[in-house]
């Protein structure tokens, strides 16, 4: 569903995917502050932002909005015959 997170498991990795306009994102699931699950968080236009302590991250690029040296890992992804493929 549009603008509505899923945590999924791949290959015993928890992955979140966020739709967003059309678009599939695919991100690690920890907060880079202290390992909190994303997925509790909130999403405001392409923010996501952790439930934990507030860190914001820019879904597109998985880049941590307080400092550019800080990113959560971001999934190559497409849809195919109506499902989404993450590569791993």
């Amino acid at each position: 569903k549009e603008n509505a997170p899923k945590l999924v498991e791949l290959n015993d990795k928890p992955v979140l995917l966020i739709k967003k306009e059309g678009q599939i994102y695919a991100l690690s699931n920890k907060c880079k502050h202290m390992g909190c699950p994303l997925s509790a968080g909130t999403l405001e236009d392409h923010t996501l932002r952790c439930s934990c302590h507030g860190w914001r991250y820019d879904i597109k690029s998985g880049e941590y909005l307080g400092s550019r040296d800080i990113a959560l890992k971001v999934y190559d992804n497409k849809i195919e015959s109506g499902k989404v493929f993450v590569y791993i």
